[in-house]
């Protein structure tokens, strides 16, 4: 059996040898800067229903550039309040398609639960996510709007 690691091996070679080729590595895409808004550390306040009544939080959101600025890097922590015993933290990754257009979220949370959801970009001040969200064994469209409501450009 010790084909096998040595089949590994070589097709690990082989694949790391084509993308070191004299190609020049790609840039983050340009349509990444429609991200630009988000940077820094925000105080929200907002609603959420989890099929139950609807609840209001507040919280903290900090975003950074990752990876060389192909990724935002989203930290999302609610405060617990009497309304809100059990606050969700998440952590996500935004990023651009250019083979699809559209931007792409990844998303993880404190209760088990994550998306993946995809938005077109700003329609004026408005941004609207849509995907499929996952809690426990419950699987539902998820759909997250923002309004920009000030400048941080």
């Amino acid at each position: 059996m010790k084909f096998r690691p040595a089949l590994a091996l070589l097709s690990l070679t082989l694949a790391t040898s084509l993308f070191a080729a004299d190609a020049p590595m790609p840039k983050p895409a340009p349509e990444l800067k429609q991200l630009a808004f988000f940077i820094g550390t925000w105080q929200c306040k907002g609603t959420q229903t989890f099929g139950g009544p609807t609840m209001h939080y507040t919280g903290t959101v900090t975003n950074t550039w990752a990876l060389g600025g192909y990724w935002l890097d989203v930290h999302v922590r609610q405060a617990k309040s009497k309304e809100n015993p059990m606050p969700l933290s998440g952590n996500a990754y935004l990023g651009y398609d250019p083979a699809d257009k559209k931007f792409e979220i990844f998303w993880v949370d404190n209760t088990g639960g994550f998306e993946t959801a995809e938005f077109t970009g700003w329609e004026g001040d408005k941004l609207e996510w849509t995907g499929i969200a996952h809690m426990g064994t419950m699987t539902a469209k998820g759909r997250d709007i923002f309004i920009k409501s000030g400048n941080n450009n």
